[in-house]
């Protein structure tokens, strides 16, 4: 998908029934996010649809009069590529009525843990490119020589499903795209599909070269298949030729508004991901009204949480409740990890909402008293315990059993470098709060190192805390401002600075070695997106993602490899880095009178020779 170069030929029986797109909210909540409308948010069965990349252009006009109904944008790959065109065409695409979507080009392989690093950076990717929250948001997982597809179905499987969690906690509607062949032989799908069901993007092809409508005696032998990719010239366009198959709906539409689309209910079998917002029936009531516990009370919400027609995490979703909702509810029931709460609504019905996951809640109680329980639970399992899940007893401290021990108290401002996670405990497995953009303020009353992470804590309401990393293996994510910490020195084997000030101010030690190194003042403008890096290493963390057009002020220059480093000086002595050339082609443009006369030999691919055209 990333190139015209395809791999993958598949021609199989049509299937014969398909059934309707709902992929599942295994988490039963959307975490806190800034919802955008998308220019069109549902698109009914076997509508067409492209997707293109950074070879394709920033315009899509073409091919929406063609009939493209949706474009899949490619926003980024591993985690240090970012398509310079995603924004243009995503915003395109909204321009031309096209549902935009997203794709992020894997090479994790069978690795769960890059799995988690590469999904973050998708969601960072997707969110700078401007693609709507609640969006379809796909893992290209190709075989080449980047992505490891030998790794084992299973263990595939788990790095896949990984990468599509941290999709969905990022806020994005999680896919899996390959081909046909890959998926069966390299994939255990069943397990991705489980967890994700009709989440699936085939790719198979009936020719290589031009075809304009899919042949259904060509569909893909699968079951869960969302969108067939049968194409790769659609229209003679060059661009890759989709269809899905079943309805796409984003989970951006606005639910609070009445639905009177009965299209979104039940046509012909198929239905779209999101239910009305006012079902005239709510047949999961039937069975919701046994073993709960009367409990009349407030509830209100932490973050975006979905309220639903019955108490499972597949019941349809009514609405998505924003952060600070106020919730009346009259009962509540705990199933396995959750505790969810009954909410009256008009003509007798229901909704229902996760007020507690693993004894964390997910918001704050305000309970009213009252005199009968009369529908009392007779077994321990149904009626939560005093100190399990129960949510007749609001907690107002963070959950984490150990957050507030071993801590070394240490009040300061830490600025965020990149974008972090902001956590309910001090573990990568805490629910996320919030996802901190750059140059986030963030103040912190103490710190604590556990295995490669320094955690900071962060005093918020109610007596609660949030939690995000500062350090990774002694390495700095952010700024810790001068003169915002206490004089009390941490201990040497648990300290989150590199080394300290005579003020014991968290500093962020150079991590490159600055010799060898060739002086020359100039000003470089990127040509697209580049990262800029703690050290002349692709390896080396990323300081912020410049964007295209960017001037960027560089004092020397060192070649490593294919690559030409420039070092940008930052506050405190530090430094920058950014790739300038690769194998001699420069990534941007040299500024005209910015080099000194004293220019490298024309073979050495430095700097030093500006460039005014963008390749």
């Amino acid at each position: 998908m990333r190139s015209t170069n395809k791999r993958f030929i598949s021609a199989l029986a049509c299937a014969s029934a398909m059934t309707a797109l709902a992929i599942a909210d295994p988490m039963g909540v959307t975490k806190t996010h800034q919802v955008v409308q998308a220019a069109t948010d549902n698109v009914p069965a076997r509508s067409a649809g492209v997707d293109v990349s950074s070879w394709q252009g920033t315009n899509l006009t073409q091919q929406a009069k063609s009939g493209a109904k949706f474009a899949v944008v490619k926003v980024s790959e591993s985690t240090n590529y970012q398509n310079p065109h995603a924004q243009g065409q995503i915003n395109s695409a909204e321009q031309n009525n096209m549902m935009p979507m997203g794709y992020h080009y894997a090479h994790f392989g069978a690795d769960s843990n890059r799995a988690v690093q590469e999904g973050n950076y998708a969601v960072s990717s997707a969110q700078q490119a401007g693609l709507p929250q609640g969006s379809y948001l796909a893992a290209d997982w190709e075989q080449d020589a980047h992505n490891n597809t030998n790794g084992g179905r299973e263990a595939s499987a788990n790095a896949i499903t990984s990468f599509m969690d941290t999709v969905h906690n990022g806020g994005y509607n999680p896919m899996l795209y390959s081909s046909e062949w890959l998926l069966k032989a390299k994939v255990d799908t069943n397990k991705v599909t489980q967890k994700y069901p009709n989440s699936l993007w085939v790719a198979a092809y009936k020719t290589m070269g031009r075809q304009d409508q899919p042949d259904y005696n060509y569909f893909p032998s699968m079951s869960n298949v969302a969108i067939w990719q049968y194409t790769p010239n659609w229209r003679g366009q060059n661009v890759d030729g989709n269809v899905n198959v079943l309805p796409l709906s984003n989970k951006s539409n606005n639910a609070n508004q009445a639905n009177t689309n009965t299209l979104n209910v039940n046509t012909n079998g198929q239905s779209s991901s999101q239910a009305p917002a006012n079902p005239v029936v709510n047949t999961s009531n039937k069975v919701v009204d046994t073993n709960w516990v009367k409990q009349e009370g407030t509830f209100t919400t932490g973050g975006a949480i979905n309220l639903r027609t019955g108490a499972s995490t597949n019941s349809s979703i009514i609405a998505q409740l924003p952060a600070n909702s106020e919730v009346k509810y009259d009962a509540y029931s705990t199933k396995g990890n959750y505790t969810w709460l009954r909410q009256p609504r008009a003509n007798n019905q229901y909704g229902y909402l996760v007020g507690r996951a693993n004894g964390q809640d997910w918001g704050t109680f305000k309970v009213t008293p009252v005199a009968n329980h009369v529908t009392k639970p007779t077994t321990n399992t149904a009626k939560p315990a005093q100190n399990v899940n129960n949510p007749s007893q609001p907690v107002h401290v963070n959950t984490n059993n150990n957050v507030n021990n071993n801590w070394t108290k240490q009040n300061g401002v830490f600025i965020t470098g990149g974008a972090i996670n902001l956590r309910t405990g001090a573990n990568t497995n805490s629910k996320v709060i919030a996802l901190l953009p750059t140059n986030t303020e963030i103040k912190y009353d103490a710190y604590r190192t556990t295995g490669q992470y320094t955690w900071l804590r962060q005093p918020r309401a109610n007596g609660q805390y949030g939690y995000l990393v500062g350090r990774d293996n002694g390495r700095a994510w952010g700024t810790f401002k001068a003169g915002s910490a206490v004089a009390t020195k941490p201990a040497t084997n648990n300290k989150p600075t590199q080394h300290t000030t005579n003020n014991n101010k968290p500093v962020q030690k150079p991590v490159v070695n600055n010799s060898d190194w060739t002086k020359q003042n100039g000003v470089f403008i990127t040509g697209g997106a580049i990262n800029l890096r703690t050290g002349a290493s692709t390896n080396s963390k990323v300081i912020a993602l410049l964007p295209t057009n960017t001037e960027i002020k560089y004092d020397a220059y060192r070649t490593t490899g294919q690559y030409t480093w420039l070092r940008q000086p930052r506050a405190n002595g530090q430094y920058g880095y950014l790739v300038g050339r690769n194998n001699g082609n420069a990534w941007g443009t040299f500024k005209v009178g910015s080099a000194p006369a004293s220019k490298p030999a024309q073979n050495t691919n430095k700097p030093s020779q500006p460039v005014h055209t963008n390749t």
